[in-house]
């Protein structure tokens, strides 16, 4: 009698522990915040059709133990192990001593949160392989005849396999729904069967990196942060060493957090001023000009060293820093988005600038040897022109010759296109086709989404668009284990983004609304 009750007992023991392995196996708790408020304290409104006020991710509730308030001093950071050294290619950024920090997470929507609750602190669970990558090897994908050109022999990792198809893998319920909203998208014509064969490919290409692949801020410093919420904009999240749970990547930066032991921002005479050089920023403006990218709004809450700013305070400090004859390609981009087209500023040095100087400093300086290949000398260019033309302003003089200009890049692009659909791996200085699939994503990413931004939309759906489109949806299709290197991998995937919103119709800032929606389905 005895033995058999403590055999009972050891059963019982064995299958209770088994349950606890099995749950907190599969598992996992995502904290959805609360609507953060304008720095004047007056409420957000929720509106469709300005998703970027989802990234407010800052609870208001101090005693919620996940997201308790911002402590009056900065606690003391720590060393933390290095992840090695590493590269960013095409890109001025080094990798550097990390630092590990304790913050009070405010932050939890890279403008995330998909829905506002009565109780900001309650959490909901969901599958664990709704945010991690599945353990199963991926089997190779079934391309359609639009991909009759594929790179195949550039899948070049041994052990390289396609992401899974959503009809092979018999679409799993955990798995995130292909971006397409219920209204069809506004072009001129029906789309052809090579760009609506895009359309999954595309949506199966995001999900998969967006899903399993996020910054970590003990990992990645803040130029590799910026490029890993580039193609997410206000959805990208963040692992952090406070939270098990990921949290906002731009509310972590603008809540100045370490990434690697960075921060970005730094008060100066009582105003908020972003760092430029290794590790934070590579270029004067370039935050600021991600922000623009994933639709920020100015009324943004930064907070630094306990004192309370927005992204306007930002702004000011791009504005007051322009400086004649020098790279001035992000703050074009960043202040054509949040200016009025017609501003004028002074800056600090007593010089007067518009909109109209701006744009005349960068367009007399080269291209050629510009950041990555001059493409983003070009989006700038893109972003002031359309800037212009939506507010009615004439079109001559300079911006007539930026017109021009823009035009005869765009036939040189198209001109120098590979026949795969690739862009030429020499950026803009004549035909090249390396076999290196890196420099591949490098280049023909970089120009696409140059491309995507400044061509009219009628001409995103031509044959040289399509045939881009389908190259870049394909490497990453057959490549999703390969190291990419993040800069690179930021704009091929922003690239992606924009043709999605623009030709299929997805929404800013909906991603995480559609997997949590997905994940309780």
């Amino acid at each position: 009698m005895l033995r058999r009750n403590v055999n009972l007992l050891g059963a019982i023991a064995f299958w209770g522990t088994t349950t606890l392995s099995i749950t907190t196996t599969f598992a996992q708790e995502v904290v959805v915040a609360p609507i953060l408020n304008h720095a004047d304290g007056s409420a957000t409104e929720l509106s469709i059709d300005k998703p970027m006020i989802r990234i407010a991710a800052v609870p208001q509730e101090k005693n919620d133990p996940f997201k308790p308030a911002p402590p009056t001093e900065e606690p003391k950071e720590a060393a933390v192990p290095t992840a090695g050294k590493e590269e960013k290619t095409g890109e001025s950024a080094d990798s550097g001593a990390s630092a590990k920090d304790a913050p009070v997470a405010k932050s939890e929507q890279k403008g995330q949160t998909a829905e506002s609750k009565s109780d900001p602190s309650k959490t909901m669970d969901i599958p664990a392989d709704s945010l991690e990558p599945e353990k199963k090897e991926a089997e190779p994908a079934k391309l359609e005849e639009a991909a009759a050109q594929q790179p195949a022999p550039l899948m070049q990792d041994k052990d390289a396999r396609p992401i899974k198809d959503e009809e092979e893998a018999g679409k799993k319920k955990t798995e995130a729904p292909e971006s397409i909203t219920d209204e069809e998208p506004e072009i001129e014509k029906p789309l052809s069967p090579e760009v609506r064969a895009l359309q999954p490919r595309i949506a199966r290409v995001l999900n998969y990196y967006y899903r399993t692949q996020l910054s970590d801020a003990t990992k990645h410093d803040v130029w590799e942060t910026m490029h890993g919420f580039l193609p997410w904009g206000v959805d990208a999240l963040i692992r952090t060493p406070q939270y098990r749970q990921p949290v906002s990547t731009i509310g972590w930066i603008c809540w100045n957090k370490p990434c690697r032991g960075h921060r970005l921002f730094e008060i100066n005479n009582g105003k908020l001023e972003a760092r430029q050089g290794p590790r934070v920023q590579g270029h004067h403006g370039q935050f600021l000009a991600m922000l623009a990218q994933s639709y920020v709004p100015a009324s943004y809450e930064i907070q630094v060293d306990g004192q309370s700013f927005t992204v306007a305070d930002l702004i000011e400090f791009e504005k007051e820093t322009c400086q004649p004859k020098s790279e001035l390609t992000f703050k074009l981009i960043s202040l054509s988005y949040y200016l009025p087209a017609d501003a004028t500023w002074t800056a600090r040095d007593g010089q007067e600038w518009n909109m109209e100087r701006l744009l005349k400093e960068e367009i007399t300086q080269k291209v050629v040897g510009a950041a990555c290949g001059g493409t983003h000398r070009l989006t700038g260019i893109a972003f002031a022109v359309a800037s212009r033309k939506k507010a009615g302003l004439p079109m001559d003089g300079a911006w007539a010759k930026a017109e021009e200009y823009l035009s005869a890049y765009h036939q040189h692009s198209f001109q120098i296109q590979n026949r795969d659909g690739s862009f030429s791996t020499n950026w803009f200085e004549g035909r090249g086709m390396d076999r290196d699939i890196d420099r591949r994503l490098q280049t023909s990413g970089h120009i696409l989404e140059f491309l995507i931004f400044s061509l009219p939309k009628e001409e995103l759906t031509s044959p040289e668009i399509v045939r881009a489109v389908n190259y870049i949806t394909t490497i990453m299709e057959q490549n999703p284990k390969h190291d990419w290197s993040i800069g690179p991998k930021g704009h091929a995937l922003h690239a992606l983004v924009l043709y999605d919103q623009l030709v299929f119709g997805t929404k800013p800032g909906s991603r995480t609304e559609e997997i949590l929606q997905t994940s309780h389905d």
